[in-house]
Parts: structure tokens; sequence; C-alpha cells
């Protein structure tokens, strides 16, 4: 009885403080890269361009809805601006209205990283010159304190907004200090020496803008988890298939633009199937991971490498023509034959690649080009695999022992 007891007890017994919260404090510290959210470096082109064209489907709604909003307070600026002042702030505010109308209208580079920044900053900088141009008009008249408060509130909103936007540190802190520098230098212009109620006002932008910089980073950090399950292959790390074809089509884009050559490597390890029958689906694995450490190293350079499905890799390769590819292919085939993984009680396995190489070619898009290599690569399984071919025109028969292929 007194043991059933002290089991229930101890079933019952409430989980220590740290025991619940700490590990999972420390599992989010592990996880998350904090360069990735101080700046962009890291962050991958794909990625690039899906947060682009994020700020960008924001910037327009938010422009159009700004454009219409800033006409319909035209009536309250002539119920409490005074006259003499009323025909600026008018033309100010059509002026506002129409710049938000242009950046609205404005769609070139949606996918451009560098487009969504200067768009921003546009965004930023529009509501801060007519918070200037206000204060400039007000200014010259003596009667229109309660007709400035209704203007008083801009910066604040301005940075509040940056909120909704999934910005790196560093870009969070750029656009704010904007708004806090047209701020302060506005209070230091007009009002002469900072007052208590003006250093009141600097605190609480302070404190907005640290509130939208935690927001903003709050939501790169959910983009960047979100986008890295739904584009890297969980086993490799590598981006999957859905991924490499889209860099694939921009790589083709920039390299007609640019006039520069493009080469691809498909790699297909040879008898998987058999290392999986063999030593088991754990130690297929880890042959899987060890290669995909082989391509990251030697093709560190390009990056742009994939698990294209299953036993089968793709890299593509910016700027170099099919000679120089055809010596990086050999290389990695070569470097294949130093790598063994161990398997089941503590045996080595070695495993061997054969490689399709091509170039771009001019009618090539990216279906063309991906077939082409993929006849490359089935040659070099019917010529004894361990090798590296060159694709032809001619299609190339696929080898009869494609189940241990």
């Amino acid at each position: 009885m007194m043991a059933s007891s002290t089991k229930a007890q101890k079933i019952g017994k409430p989980p220590k403080h740290n025991e619940t919260e700490t590990p999972g404090l420390m599992e989010w510290l592990r996880r998350t890269n904090f360069n990735d959210l101080a700046n962009s470096e890291m962050h991958s082109r794909d990625f690039n361009g899906s947060r682009a064209e994020y700020i960008y489907m924001r910037i327009r709604l938010l422009s159009f809805m700004f454009s219409i909003l800033a006409l319909l307070w035209i009536p309250i600026d002539i119920f409490i601006v005074p006259e003499e002042a009323l025909g600026s702030i008018l033309g100010l505010r059509i002026a506002y209205s129409g710049l938000f109308l242009i950046l609205g209208l404005v769609t070139k580079g949606p996918q451009s990283l560098y487009c969504a920044r200067l768009r921003l900053s546009a965004f930023v900088l529009i509501p801060c010159l007519f918070y200037i141009g206000s204060r400039l008009v007000f200014n010259a008249d003596t009667d229109v304190g309660g007709a400035l408060v209704g203007y008083s509130f801009l910066p604040y909103l301005t940075v509040v907004l940056l909120a909704i936007f999934p910005l790196t540190l560093l870009e969070g802190i750029s656009y704010a200090s904007l708004v806090g520098i047209t701020f302060l230098g506005c209070e230091i212009y007009f009002g002469g020496l900072l007052t208590i109620s003006a250093l009141g006002d600097i605190w609480l932008l302070v404190l907005l803008a640290g509130i939208a910089v935690w927001a903003q980073l709050a939501q790169l950090h959910m983009l960047l988890r979100l986008y890295r399950e739904a584009s890297r292959d969980a086993l490799t790390g590598l981006v999957n298939r859905r991924v490499l074809n889209k860099w694939l089509q921009l790589e083709i884009t920039r390299a007609r633009q640019q006039q520069r050559p493009l080469s691809i490597l498909l790699f297909d390890l040879d008898f998987f199937k058999r290392v999986n029958d063999t030593y088991g689906h754990l130690t297929g694995d880890k042959v899987l991971q060890a290669f995909s450490r082989l391509l990251k190293r030697d093709l560190a350079n390009y990056n742009l490498i994939g698990r294209y499905g299953g036993e089968e890799f793709l890299a593509v390769l910016p700027g170099l023509d099919e000679a120089g590819a055809m010596v990086i292919a050999d290389r990695i085939r070569k470097n294949c034959h130093m790598v063994k993984t161990k398997g089941p009680e503590g045996c080595l396995v070695s495993f061997t690649v054969s490689i399709g190489v091509t170039g771009l070619r001019d009618m090539d898009n990216t279906e063309i080009l991906v077939n082409r290599v993929d006849k490359g690569l089935y040659s070099a399984k019917m010529k004894g695999r361990d090798i590296v071919v060159l694709a032809e025109e001619q299609p190339a028969e696929k080898p009869e022992d494609s189940e241990n292929s």
C-alpha cells in the first residue's frame, strides 16, 4: 500500500521549472542562426527573391491605401487648418497622395531585394518629407497648435508600420533611424533646445522602433524557417528539386543577358540500391549525407547544388563552360574514391558516382538542358559507371541494370 502511494506521489509530482522551460529555450537558441537575422549575406538568392516579393506586395497595398486616405483627410484640413496655411497644406497633401500612388504603380523588379529596399526607402521617405513640409508650413503661423496635433502622429505611425515587413536587424535599424533623424532634426530646428516634452516624444519613438524591429525579426525568422522546411531536403540539407529548377531558370536568363557560359552537372550514386539492400537504409542515408558534404566542399564557389531526387544530385555552374565543368566533375568523381562511410558493426562502405555534363546552348530552356544532361548521365552508366560523360545531342539508351543503379 505504501509503495503504491509513493509511486502515485512520484507520478503526480510536478516537474521542476528548469526541467520544462530551460531545454525549450536552449533548443530555440541552438536552432536560431543570429547571422541570418542580423543581415542577408547568408540568405540564398531564392529566399531573397521571395522576401523581396513579400515586401513588394505589402508596399503596393499600403501605398494605394495611403494615397486614398490622404485625399480623404482634406475635409478635416479645411475644417481645422487656418486659411492662410490651407493652400500650402493641400498642395503638400496632394503631392503626398500622388507620390504614394506612383509608388504603388511601380512594378519593376518584384523579386529583386535591391528594388525592394529602394521601394521601402521611398515608402519611409514620403511621410518624412510630408512631415518636414507640414512643420515648415505650420511654423510660419502662430495659431496652428490644434492643427499640428493631427500631423504630429505621422512619425509614430511610420515606425509602427515598419513592423509588418520581414527585415533583418540592420535593415530595421536603418529605416527606423531615417524616421528618427527626421523627427529629431525637426525638433531641434523648430523647437531650438530639446524640451522635456520633446524628450518624452523621442523616448516613445525609440520604444516603438524597438518593438517594430523585434516584430520584423520574428517575421524574418518565421519566413526563414518555413522557407527552409519547404525548400530543403531534410536528410542532406541541400535544396530540393523545385528550388533547383527555379535557380536554373534564373541562371539561364542571367547567362543570356550577360552573354556568359553556363553548365550543369547531374550526379547519380552507382548501385545505390545495392548499398541499401546490403547495409540497410541508415547506411544509405549516411552515404547520401557524405556525398552532399563532398559537393558542398568541392562546389563551395558556386553553392547552387541540390538533391534532384533519390540518389541524384544536380549542380548549376554559372560562368563555366563545358570544358571547365568536365574538369570539376572529374575531380568530384575522384574525390568520391577517398570517402568511406561507417556501416553496420563498424564496416567501411565506399561509393562511386556517375556524372553527366552539359552546357547552355542557343535554343535551350530548362527542360531541354536537363533532358540533355540526363542523357549524358545514362551514357556514363552505360559505359560502366564511375565516369564523367559530356552529353551529346543523340539520346543514350538507359542501362538495363536500372534496378541497381
